[in-house]
């Protein structure tokens, strides 16, 4: 992980047109975009193509970056515009699922041993949870996965989503517990 002061010497040399240094920072930066535009969008393609975009407009006006967040948390709010940007173009919703390091997270296959029930059983809680995010409003959907599946801070969300922390916690709990709802009615119904 780059250290802040690291970060910083790099966003300096960007600043200044160094390739080399911006070569770094999508390095850095390209897997956590890519995440983010894909919990958002559903798509791979789309995701890489939000990804990419993002990367494009930050090469352009990094130069201008005044360094007010961090710069994951600019970098996210990019993409999130370009995000919503793509969906209020497209003339239906797709399913979205989830990334398959993220799912790793959810559920460690260690604990399970070769138990096939269990196994089955983490399965079937894996598609229930992708049904439940797919079938969540956008706007909680995104703020339920910058939160628990980017781990950003409430003030980072705040800044993604210019907004104040206090609504970030407030549109976060009802996000959650939107989610929870429908989990606990789908889950139920088996």
């Amino acid at each position: 992980m780059l250290l802040q002061s690291d970060e910083r010497e790099l966003i300096r040399r960007c600043q200044l047109g160094d390739r080399d240094a911006f070569g770094a920072l999508f390095d850095r930066y390209e897997r956590p975009v890519y995440r983010y535009a894909y919990h958002i969008l559903g798509d791979p393609d789309e995701a890489d193509d939000i990804k990419q975009d993002t990367f494009v407009k930050a090469y352009r006006t990094l130069p201008g970056f005044r360094g007010e967040c961090s710069l994951l948390t600019w970098l996210l709010k990019v993409a999130g515009n370009l995000c919503r940007d793509k969906i209020k173009s497209r003339s239906r919703r797709s399913e979205t699922g989830l990334v398959p390091e993220i799912e790793a997270t959810l559920f460690d296959r260690g604990s399970y041993g070769a138990d096939p029930a269990l196994e089955m059983e983490r399965k079937e809680t894996t598609t229930a949870v992708h049904r439940v995010l797919n079938g969540l409003p956008q706007p909680q959907r995104e703020i339920i996965v910058l939160r628990d599946l980017q781990g950003l801070s409430y003030q980072e969300i705040a800044q993604v989503l210019e907004c104040s922390v206090a609504s970030v916690k407030l549109r976060l709990f009802r996000a959650r517990r939107g989610f929870k709802d429908r989990f606990e009615s789908l889950t139920n119904t088996r």
